[in-house]
């Protein structure tokens, strides 16, 4: 093993839910409102989040990523606010906001990178976010963004996993093969399954069970499973050495 991918969400850092989404919504439109002069709050907070879900719904089935901003500029189209690249990009910075304030790694982060470093294996990352800010937001803020050459994200890269495109990229921007290389993630469906695709090993991440893992079960098998970050450098020094 020469280079080691990591997910995010629900890999290294602790999962967040629907409630979170909710909250993120409610205070964009409370920014639209002290910024922008927009009234309806609550309207405007139910409309996005309707329009996340509908983005998050297509992205699966079409494996295109419908970034925050795209659901912000119809939010705000609909309702007669603007919709420029600067006031989205001032949006997509509040709404992301209360993530990055709540985002917690779980135990032996730091400690399962540093080894995997100390091995002299690459370390990279593949998330599926709407967007690419708030992965490095989230990486710095618990100062992991430093173990990462490349960080990928779907927002960035336009497509998210599954698509074998976002592992060849990365692959190809390391110089490897992808029997040279192994995704550690939590879903069976997108980091599994993707792994799977292009010919890479993988381990699946079940510090916190994934619910959507269940869909998947007895179809997608990751090579090897961990409850705990620690055990990952040593399977990979397994691997290495075998």
């Amino acid at each position: 093993m020469r280079g080691v991918i990591f997910d995010l969400g629900s890999t290294l850092i602790r999962r967040t839910g629907l409630e979170l989404e909710q909250a993120k919504c409610a205070a964009l439109a409370a920014w639209a409102a002290s910024a922008l002069g927009y009234p309806d709050g609550a309207a405007l907070s139910g409309r996005l989040l309707e329009i996340r879900l509908e983005g998050w719904r297509r992205a699966e089935t079409e494996l295109v990523e419908y970034r925050a901003t795209w659901a912000i500029a119809r939010a705000f189209t609909e309702v007669g606010l603007p919709a420029d690249e600067g006031t989205l990009a001032r949006a997509d910075r509040v709404f992301f906001r209360p993530e990055v304030r709540i985002s917690r790694l779980y135990p032996w982060a730091h400690e399962a990178l540093d080894a995997l470093v100390a091995m002299g294996v690459r370390v990279g990352m593949i998330s599926n976010a709407t967007s690419h800010q708030l992965v490095v937001d989230i990486a710095e803020a618990h100062d992991i963004a430093r173990y990462f050459d490349p960080l990928v994200s779907s927002a960035g890269f336009g497509h998210p996993k599954p698509h074998e495109g976002i592992f060849t990229h990365l692959l190809g921007a390391w110089g490897l093969q992808a029997g040279e290389a192994v995704m550690v993630g939590d879903t069976l469906g997108t980091d599994i399954l993707g792994a799977e695709r292009v010919g890479m090993r993988s381990i699946l991440v079940d510090v916190e069970p994934n619910p959507d893992n269940r869909r998947h079960a007895g179809r997608v098998r990751p090579t090897a499973t961990v409850t705990s970050l620690r055990e990952i450098a040593p399977i990979i020094e397994r691997w290495t050495d075998a």
